[in-house]
């Protein structure tokens, strides 16, 4: 598949951290992750107002590389909405002085690759519409995530997600939309893909007053630092107890009350 580049200049060695460039995030997801994408390909079909910010997010985060996928025309409304467009885009034609006019994808890509010279941002230039569904097809393989940014046919859509399931790398599928007001999200990541973060929030903290006598033993918090923030089947770790910083499911019995069921009290110190 024919496509366009950016020039690359590295300050890095490939495939080494900036740990300055990326310092924030690394203190968050740690060295591992930041390594896992980097090696991550992302193709992104749809740089209206809602594709071109996940773009810029992805590059700015550190993705090896990014496909843009749209070739349609920018109009007036996509300048109240994308970053990078503005009025001259409009009636812009190709560099080989054809009577073709750029595509969202071509005029977005070279303000995009400037924002982080790690990241190769590329435009899949041999899909015509977005109905081609060959050429969209083909985009799939050897992506590790498809983002969909822009209403397709619900057969096209479906085709792509099955071809992201059958792909040797269990490419991830990402259905979005942004309509003003309200917006829409479907993922698929795969059947053995698990969440374990119900609500996303950090971990509550609180301090333990005392555990009534009692079998499962009731923990209770102090009142003074507000609700312990938990829901039945949540864990808790206890710090400096004697047997370590050990980990319970919890049954929650009140805002400042839980149980640790299977646990005596008696044993707990």
């Amino acid at each position: 598949m024919a496509s366009e580049t950016n020039n690359l200049t590295f300050s890095t060695p490939p495939g080494e951290v900036d740990e300055k460039l990326y310092s924030r995030q690394l203190y968050v997801m740690g060295h591992e992750a930041q390594k896992r994408m980097m090696a991550s390909r992302a193709v992104i079909v749809g740089v209206s107002g809602l594709g071109v910010e996940v773009a810029k997010n992805i590059i700015l985060s550190g993705i090896s590389s990014v496909m843009l996928c749209d070739p349609e025309l920018p109009n007036c409304f996509d300048l109240g909405g994308n970053l990078s467009l503005s009025v001259g885009d409009l009636n812009k034609c190709d560099e080989d002085g054809s009577d073709g006019k750029k595509g969202r994808a071509d005029l977005c890509r070279d303000q995009l690759s400037e924002l982080n010279e790690y990241v190769k941002v590329d435009v899949a230039s041999n899909v015509t519409s977005l109905q081609d569904e060959a050429g969209l097809l083909k985009l799939v393989e050897g992506a590790s995530v498809v983002v969909i940014t822009v209403p397709l046919s619900t057969s096209l859509l479906a085709a792509m997600n099955d071809k992201c399931r059958a792909s040797i790398n269990k490419t991830r599928f990402i259905y979005a939309l942004s309509t003003g007001v309200f917006s829409t999200i479907f993922c698929d990541f795969g059947e053995s893909f698990v969440v374990n973060d119900k609500d996303g929030e950090n971990p509550a903290t609180s301090q333990v007053e005392n555990i009534l006598t009692s079998n499962p033993a009731v923990v209770k918090v102090l009142e003074d630092h507000g609700r312990h923030g938990l829901e039945t089947g949540d864990y808790v770790t206890f710090q400096r107890s004697s047997d370590g910083e050990s980990t319970y499911e919890v049954k929650v019995t009140g805002p400042f009350t839980f149980e640790l069921p299977g646990m005596d009290a008696l044993a707990c110190s």
